[in-house]
């Protein structure tokens, strides 16, 4: 037997043996050569651990930002509405003893109308002056006198002089042409003067 009978022996002896090659291949025609692929940084373990933690942070300060932010939100809402609340009860304190003044006023004009004098008017309109004067006092508003005082520019504006003859009168303020008021000790309005001058 020569050797090409042995092999062919051995060859139809053996098995069918066939290999199927599974393994994924890179078609290298669509690849584009051009594109450079992008090469991400490798770390070792212990850095990309603290990088983990360092995200990890950052995550929760963000979200315990937004909280914070909410929070003054909230807060200055609620701060605000109570001022406004506040507010309003401050201008209801003060409008009330103005419409009291304003009944006043009222009871005046009816009882002049009714009575048909002028007296009748003038004592009502002047018991409401006074009623005005005493309710703006409460509130810590107070006229400031200036009629026979020495004229003080920082209480009081000189709108004109007037020539006096006696030189006690100089510098002194002998007629108030609109009064002036202050409010607890801050002065609200200063008063329109005319100074006597020699």
């Amino acid at each position: 037997m020569d050797d090409q009978d042995k092999q062919r022996k051995s060859d139809s002896e053996s098995p069918d043996f066939q290999v199927i090659d599974k393994r994924p291949f890179v078609n290298l025609d669509a690849i584009d050569m051009e594109t450079v692929p992008e090469e991400k940084p490798r770390y070792p373990t212990y850095v990309e651990e603290l990088m983990a933690r360092m995200a990890e942070t950052e995550r929760r300060f963000q979200e315990k930002k937004k909280q914070i932010d909410e929070e003054i939100a909230r807060t200055k809402a609620r701060l605000e509405a109570d001022f406004n609340r506040k507010l309003d009860l401050e201008k209801q304190t003060i409008i009330l003893p103005f419409l009291e003044i304003l009944d006043n006023l009222q009871r005046a004009i009816d009882a002049a109308s009714q009575a048909g004098t002028l007296e009748h008017l003038l004592e009502g309109v002047q018991m409401t002056a006074g009623l005005f004067l005493s309710k703006l006092q409460s509130i810590g508003v107070e006229p400031i006198p200036a009629l026979g005082q020495p004229f003080n520019p920082n209480l009081e504006q000189a709108v004109g002089t007037v020539p006096v003859t006696d030189p006690g009168q100089d510098g002194v303020v002998v007629e108030e042409v609109q009064p002036g008021y202050s409010m607890q000790g801050q002065l609200l309005r200063p008063a329109q003067v005319r100074v006597g001058r020699l």
